[in-house]
């Protein structure tokens, strides 16, 4: 069983662009995998909390219970706080008075089922920021709730039998996306229904590529508490070569994330190739200075490529497949 909420048209704060997308995207891959999905759309705090526990009613004795949320997502005073379209910002009060806390939504879960999800793509870019002309009615955070608010969520601590979906780290606020979805949504709705991967996997897959599209400016996160194995699909094949890549990725050390993702940005390039040329490379005997080398070889090599890919427009569809192919 699965609730998604998904809220875009927020009265009193930023609206964004992409939720309703990313919760009907949700939907259309859960019941894909099996599940019972109810899909609430641009919901106040009433409705969503009356969707909250209809769910608990319905889902009870599920075997996988799963609440995604997509809109916004803040921190008051430590305890994460989901936002639904009538959020007010006007004072420390009326925010939380107005917020509905994770807390309500970890115990929703918690009660119906042994294996609980909760995936949160609520992390979006500052809601009380709006520039001019972005949002209707959109207020600035009050003056005293200023130092008490933080834009996106913290950890959570009790995730007993329950896996968190974080769209990004702890207090980091997340893209809404320039396309369609979110690049959360998007990366997630790709790879959740991967035959044979336990969903710990899929989510290291989803965290890694957003982690790479973003350039490093986004690492969804993850905490899990669940006592066992989770497949949404069982199907056991071998994974494309991206994939496997996307997997290793995750275990390279933060260090060299850092040198990995300066490297890129001072190339201007996608930071996939580079790790590619990373895991690939036996870095036992190689110093510090040589790996660096060793990556910026590898950059250079890239750029010198995506140069010549400009040269080879052309009207002949076999130049042209063969281009794509060579890009990819």
């Amino acid at each position: 069983m699965a609730l998604v909420i998904a809220d875009n048209d927020y009265r009193l704060i930023r609206p964004l662009a992409n939720p309703v997308n990313d919760g009907e995207a949700m939907e259309a891959s859960l019941k894909k995998l099996g599940f019972e999905v109810v899909l609430e759309t641009n919901r106040d705090l009433r409705r969503t909390r009356r969707a909250l526990d209809d769910f608990r009613e319905d889902a009870k004795g599920a075997d996988v219970a799963l609440v995604y949320f997509s809109g916004h997502g803040v921190e008051i005073s430590g305890d994460n706080r989901l936002l639904p379209v009538d959020a007010d910002a006007s004072s420390l009060a009326a925010l939380d008075k107005t917020s509905l806390p994770l807390e309500e939504v970890r115990e929703a879960v918690a009660a119906t089922a042994k294996v609980g999800l909760i995936v949160l793509d609520a992390c979006r870019s500052d809601p009380f920021a709006g520039a001019s002309g972005e949002g209707r009615g959109a207020t600035s955070l009050a003056k005293d709730a200023a130092d008490k608010i933080r834009p996106g969520l913290g950890r959570v601590g009790r995730a007993e039998n329950i896996l968190f979906a974080f769209a990004a780290a702890p207090g980091e606020t997340a893209a809404d996306g320039s396309g369609q979805n979110s690049p959360f949504t998007a990366a997630l709705t790709k790879y959740l229904g991967t035959d044979g991967l336990e969903i710990r996997s899929v989510l290291t897959l989803v965290q890694q590529e957003v982690y790479d599209l973003s350039r490093g400016k986004q690492l969804p996160y993850v905490e899990s508490g669940l006592p066992q194995l989770f497949f949404a699909a069982t199907t056991k094949e071998q994974l494309p070569e991206r994939e496997r890549l996307l997997l290793a990725m995750a275990d390279v050390t933060p260090e060299m994330r850092g040198e990995v993702e300066q490297i890129a940005s001072d190339a201007d390039m996608p930071l996939a190739p580079l790790y590619g040329a990373l895991i690939s490379t036996d870095t036992s005997h190689l110093s510090g200075e040589s790996l660096n080398a060793r990556l910026r070889e590898a950059a250079d090599a890239f750029v010198k490529v995506r140069g010549e890919m400009k040269t080879l427009a052309s009207d002949d569809p076999q130049v042209t497949a063969l281009r794509r192919q060579a890009e990819e």
